[in-house]
C-alpha cells in the first residue's frame, strides 16, 4: 500500500535538506533499509521511492496555492537524491529503473511539471522569490531526467520520443523557459530603473542566480536539440515552429540587457551572454533540421514576419562582434559563449534563403565593405590568420541540482541570501584557436557567396548584381559609420583603398585554398571566386578617381585575381546563379598543399599578429599589383 499524503509531506519537508551521502550513511547504520526524521518520526526509503513520483504527480494536478512550487521543488530535490543512491543500493535501482510503471510515471511527472510551469498561465506579477522558484522548478526538473534515464542526452532522447506526449513535453519546455527569461528580463528591467546606487547585496544575487537557472535550462533543451532525432522533431512542431513560439523565445532572450547596476558583475553577464549564445546555436539546429525547412515551414503557415526581429538581431550582433576591440572580448575566467560564431552560422542559412536574402544584402554588405576598407596589416590578422589575438570563449554549467534548490528554499527560512552557487564551468566543448579561425572566415566567405549568388526562379531581376554593388558603393563610405569600436588608424585612407581592398581580397583567396579542408565547401569558395572576379571593373570603375595616386609608385603593384585565386579563366555573365555557375566558369583544380603546408596552417600559415609582414600572403600580395588601373581585366 502506497504512503498516504498525511506521511509523505512531513518526510519530504524533513528529508530534502539531507546530501545523498548523508543518507547512505544513515541506510547503512539501518538494516530494515529505514531512516528518521524531525528526530522521532520513521519511514522506509525504499516506500518513500514508490510513493513519491505518485505524490508529487498529485500536488501538480491539484488546484494551486501559495506554497505549491516550493513544496514541489522540495520534493524534486529528495527524488533526484534517491536517484543518487541508486547506484549505492540496489533495492533503489530494483525500484526507480526496474519498475517500468513507475518509470514511466517519473516521465509523466516530468511532463506534466512543465504543462504547469509553461501552459498558457495567466501572466500575474510574482515576487522575487517567486519567479527564483520557478525558475529553478523548471531547471530542475528537466535535470531530474538525468537522475533517472542516463547522463547521456542520447539515451533521454529515446525515451522522450518513445512517449505518447513528446510533442507536449516540446510545447511545455520551450513553453516554461520563456517563462523563466521573461520574469528575468522583467527583473532586469525593473532593477534598471532603479539608481545603481540602491542596488544592494540582494537584487545582484538574486539575479545572478535566476541567470544561472535560465542558462541551465535552456542549456538542457540546447543538449536534446543536437540530437538529430530530437531536433526534427522540434522543427516539425507546429506550435512551436509553425506559430512562431521558438522565435519569441529566442527574441526575448536576443533583446535580455544588462542595467548600469549589474555591468560589474561579470558572472551575470558571462551568463546572459551564454544564453544567448545558446539560443542562436539552437535555432541553427533546428534551421538545419535534415528533411525539414523551418523558413519554409514558417512562410506556410503565414508567421514568416515572427522571424525578422530574429534576423534584425543577427544582424546587431554581426555589426557588434565583427567590430569588436580585443580588449572588450570577456576574459578566460568569464566566457560568454560563441555568440559571434553562432550569430555568422544563422546569417549564413538566412542568406542562404530568398525571403532575407535582400535583407542582409542591403544591411550586412555595408560591414563586409568596412571589414575590406581594414589595414592590409588587421584584415589578414583578423581574417587571414589561424591565431587570433583574441577570440570567444564557451562554457557549460555543471548544473547541481541540489545546491540549486537549496539555496532558492533558504530564501523562505532565512532573513538573508546566502552567497549564490558557483557552478563549475566545463569547457571541453571549445574550439582550438585555429578552428575557430577557420569557422569564422569560412563563414565570410559562406555569406559572400550567399549574397552573390542569383537564382531566377526565386529572385527578381532587379536584386542581380545588387550584392557587389551595394558592396563596392560601402567602399567610398566611413568604415566607422558602418561598424563599431575599430579605431580611425585601422582603415586605409581613400586614396590607398583600391589597392588595400584588392590586396585583402587576394589574401582572403589565398586563405580560402587551406580551409577547403577546414570545412569551406568548394562551391562556396568556386562563388567567392566569381564574386572577386567580378569586383575588378567595378572597382577600377569606382577609385579610378585615385589611379594617379596608385601609379606614383615606383613598383607599380599588379593585382591579378586570377593569379591569387590560381584560377585562370572566370567568365561571369550579370551575377553568378546557382544553376549555371559550372557552365560560366572553368575551375582550374586547387593545388594541393603539402604536409608541411598542412602543418603550418594549424600554427598560423598566413600572418599573425607576432610576424606580420613576413607570410606567404604578405611576400606574394606585394609584388601583387593593380592590373586594375593598368586596364588590363576584361571583367568578362
Amino acid at each position: 500500500m502506497l504512503l498516504q499524503a498525511k506521511h509523505l509531506i512531513p518526510a519530504v519537508n524533513g528529508l530534502h535538506w539531507r546530501e545523498s551521502l548523508e543518507i547512505h550513511k544513515l541506510l547503512q547504520d539501518n538494516k530494515d533499509f529505514c531512516i528518521y526524521y524531525n528526530n522521532v518520526e520513521k519511514i522506509s526509503v525504499e516506500k518513500l521511492a514508490v510513493a513519491l513520483p505518485v505524490h508529487l504527480l498529485a500536488v501538480i494536478k491539484a488546484p494551486d496555492r501559495d506554497d505549491k512550487f516550493e513544496y514541489l521543488l522540495s520534493g524534486i530535490r529528495l527524488l533526484h537524491t534517491l536517484c543518487e543512491l541508486i547506484s549505492r543500493h540496489s533495492k533503489l535501482d530494483q525500484v526507480l529503473l526496474d519498475d517500468c510503471v513507475l518509470s514511466a510515471m517519473m516521465v509523466d511527472l516530468v511532463i506534466n511539471a512543465m504543462v504547469a510551469l509553461g501552459g498558457n498561465r495567466k501572466e500575474s506579477w510574482k515576487s522575487d522569490n517567486e519567479s527564483l522558484v520557478e525558475a529553478t522548478m523548471v531547471a530542475s526538473t528537466l535535470h531530474l531526467l538525468h537522475g533517472f534515464i542516463s547522463p547521456e542526452f542520447v539515451d533521454i532522447v529515446q525515451v522522450l520520443l518513445a512517449h505518447s506526449k513528446v510533442d507536449l513535453f516540446i510545447e511545455t519546455a520551450f513553453g516554461a523557459v520563456h517563462n523563466v527569461v521573461r520574469s528575468l528580463e522583467a527583473k532586469l528591467l525593473y532593477r534598471g530603473s532603479d539608481h545603481p546606487k540602491k542596488l544592494g547585496a540582494s537584487p545582484l544575487k538574486s539575479a545572478k542566480f535566476h541567470c544561472q537557472q535560465a542558462e541551465a535550462a535552456l542549456q538542457f533543451l540546447h543538449s536534446l536539440c543536437q540530437e538529430k532525432l530530437f531536433s526534427k522533431r522540434v522543427a516539425k512542431n507546429k506550435e512551436l515552429c509553425g506559430k512562431g513560439g521558438l522565435l519569441m523565445l529566442a527574441k526575448s532572450i536576443l533583446s535580455l540587457s544588462v542595467s548600469p547596476g549589474f555591468v560589474k558583475e561579470a558572472t551575470t553577464v558571462a551568463s546572459m551572454y551564454r544564453i544567448k549564445a545558446k539560443v542562436l546555436s539552437l535555432l541553427h539546429h533546428i534551421f538545419e533540421a535534415d528533411s525539414v525547412s523551418f523558413l519554409d515551414e514558417l512562410e506556410r503557415a503565414g508567421n514568416l514576419h515572427l522571424a525578422q526581429p530574429i534576423a534584425s538581431e543577427v544582424l546587431s550582433l554581426l555589426k557588434v562582434g565583427l567590430s569588436e576591440s580585443p580588449n572588450d572580448i570577456a576574459s578566460h575566467d568569464y566566457p560568454m559563449g560563441f555568440v559571434l560564431l553562432n550569430a555568422m552560422r544563422l546569417a549564413e542559412v538566412f542568406s542562404d534563403d530568398s525571403n532575407f536574402q535582400r535583407f542582409f544584402t542591403d544591411h550586412f554588405s555595408t560591414i563586409l565593405s568596412a571589414l575590406f576598407c581594414l589595414s592590409h596589416e588587421e584584415f589578414v590578422s583578423m581574417l587571414c590568420s589561424s591565431a587570433l589575438s583574441s577570440r570567444e570563449d564557451d562554457a557549460t554549467l555543471d548544473y547541481d541540482l541540489f545546491k540549486s534548490a537549496g539555496w532558492v528554499l533558504s530564501v523562505f527560512s532565512s532573513s538573508s541570501l546566502l552567497d549564490v552557487p558557483q557552478f563549475k564551468l566545463n569547457f571541453q566543448n571549445n574550439l582550438t584557436m585555429s578552428s575557430y579561425a577557420h569557422q569564422r572566415t569560412s563563414l565570410v566567405i559562406k555569406i559572400i557567396a550567399n549574397l552573390h549568388c542569383f537564382a531566377p526562379e526565386v529572385c527578381i531581376e532587379e536584386d542581380r548584381n545588387r550584392f557587389i554593388k551595394d558592396f563596392v558603393s560601402g567602399l567610398r563610405k566611413d568604415p566607422v559609420s558602418m561598424t563599431i569600436q575599430l579605431p580611425n588608424s585601422s582603415y586605409t585612407p581613400v586614396a590607398q583603398r583600391a589597392t588595400s581592398v584588392c590586396r585583402n581580397i587576394c589574401s582572403l583567396l589565398r586563405h580560402a585554398d587551406f580551409l577547403i579542408t577546414n570545412g569551406l565547401d568548394f562551391k562556396d569558395l568556386m562563388m567567392f571566386r566569381v564574386f572577386c572576379k567580378q569586383l575588378q571593373p567595378l572597382i577600377r570603375s569606382e577609385f579610378e578617381g585615385s589611379q594617379a595616386t596608385v601609379k606614383q609608385r615606383k613598383e607599380p603593384l599588379n593585382l591579378n585575381i586570377e593569379r591569387a585565386s590560381e584560377e585562370p579563366n572566370v567568365r561571369v555573365e550579370g551575377a553568378a546563379t546557382k544553376y549555371n555557375v559550372n557552365e560560366n566558369m572553368e575551375i582550374v583544380p586547387r593545388l594541393k598543399e603539402s604536409d608541411a603546408d598542412a602543418c603550418n596552417l594549424e600554427t598560423s600559415s598566413l600572418d599573425t599578429r607576432c610576424n606580420r609582414g613576413k607570410s606567404l600572403v604578405e611576400d606574394g600580395d606585394v609584388e601583387l599589383a593593380h592590373e586594375l588601373f593598368k586596364g588590363s581585366g576584361s571583367g568578362e
